[in-house]
């Protein structure tokens, strides 16, 4: 196989990764025999639809068998053999990479809190909005509860679709620990502030529900008030630069205090866009676990993100410090599309925003207006308009 055959695949789907993305997707196929395309994702950090896409040209290059899930083909194991890379996986199969385990106390939380969700709005899509797992909420309390930012602090949740106000109070009664001296949640729906709220006050927590929208700066009672700061932003860079402002502005003057924010995977310049947002502020990333939290949901992302433990050092500072009129979601901002391959007749079709099919989803229920088959092959995304 030439050299740079991997290059050319990452090229084929406009891989930002590049050859390493494509490596990555093989040697991780070699490590566990095979995977599901969602699965897959999650391992790489790729997006659903470029896993989906990088596999299809493994295919068509002979180094993936064409069942699925996608497994190496007698190409791909020898090459795999070739590089050295080895067929043992050394992640932790306790925690799955996470170093958190849910303490037992939590056991018994799962069934009520499932019970005290099950009214709960939907997600609303159009604010980024994607509900996380039991188990992830209950991870989220765990890790709270080990860094020492939830026992006797003043707690604020930005935005909290996942209503881990209720989570976060059901599992400390669980397993005996301090409450938060102070419990605030803000968040721009309604739906979630109205639902919090009545489902707080039946459990008897004294919490601040809060209904605000997070483009304009926080109400004073909010600001340099708070030890503990959780968000889970839209799914934007400007939506986490918003967010950690409003974070940086609520947490206490001085140095140490501590903002966990939830992220999903980006490619490389992005995800070092992000980590310079976070550096400017004045944080520091004290840890990076990959893969912490699980949504109902969230496709393209594998149904997960990451979570960033920050600290605050001297000299914190917002960069968003008034108003903000970007846009923050992912609806807003305007994205190339993504082309896909017609399987039948080799068509070449944009999907996205503005385009004649916003969704991949659309495009299967018209079919290939060239051949009416329904059947596609993602491909890179097309090139940005220069107007």
């Amino acid at each position: 196989m030439p050299g740079d055959a991997l290059a050319d695949v990452a090229a084929a789907v406009g891989l930002h990764e590049g050859r390493h993305g494509v490596e990555e997707v093989l040697r991780r196929l070699s490590e566990h025999g095979g995977a599901g395309n969602r699965r897959l994702s999650r391992l790489t950090g790729l997006p659903v639809p470029v896993v989906v896409a990088v596999c299809a040209e493994l295919r068509r290059s002979g180094l993936l068998a064409a069942e699925r899930p996608a497994r190496l083909s007698q190409a791909g194991v020898e090459l795999t053999g070739r590089l050295g890379w080895t067929r043992a996986s050394c992640a932790c199969p306790q925690c799955g990479g996470t170093g958190i385990a849910l303490p037992a106390g939590l056991d018994a939380v799962r069934a009520g809190l499932a019970a005290a969700l099950a009214g709960a709005p939907p997600a609303e899509t159009r604010l980024d909005q994607a509900h996380s797992t039991i188990d992830a909420k209950l991870r989220r309390f765990a890790y709270l509860l080990d860094a020492g930012a939830f026992s006797g602090r003043a707690l604020l949740l930005l935005g909290d679709d996942d209503f881990l106000g209720l989570a976060l109070s059901l599992a400390g009664r669980a397993v005996g620990a301090l409450p938060p001296r102070r419990l605030t949640v803000v968040d721009i729906d309604p739906a979630v502030v109205e639902f919090s709220r009545a489902a707080l006050l039946r459990t008897g927590v004294a919490a601040e529900l809060v209904r605000h929208d997070l483009r304009r700066p926080l109400p004073p009672g909010l600001v340099g008030a708070f030890d503990t700061v959780l968000t889970d932003p839209p799914y934007t860079l400007g939506g986490a630069e918003l967010f950690l402002s409003r974070a940086a502005s609520a947490l206490r003057p001085g140095v140490g205090g501590q903002v966990l924010l939830c992220f999903g995977s980006k490619p490389p310049h992005e995800t070092a866009a992000l980590q310079r947002v976070i550096a400017a502020m004045g944080f520091s990333i004290h840890r990076l676990v990959r893969n912490f939290s699980e949504y109902l949901g969230a496709g393209v992302l594998a149904g997960v993100s990451h979570l960033y433990h920050l600290v605050g050092g001297t000299g914190l500072a917002p960069s968003v410090v008034g108003d903000y009129e970007a846009p923050i979601y992912t609806g807003e901002v305007r994205r190339p599309g993504r082309t896909y391959g017609c399987r039948s007749c080799g068509a070449r079709l944009v999907v996205g925003r503005g385009e004649r099919w916003a969704t991949i989803a659309e495009l299967r229920q018209e079919g290939c207006p060239r051949c009416r088959r329904a059947v596609f092959r993602p491909g890179p995304r097309a090139p940005r308009s220069r107007s």
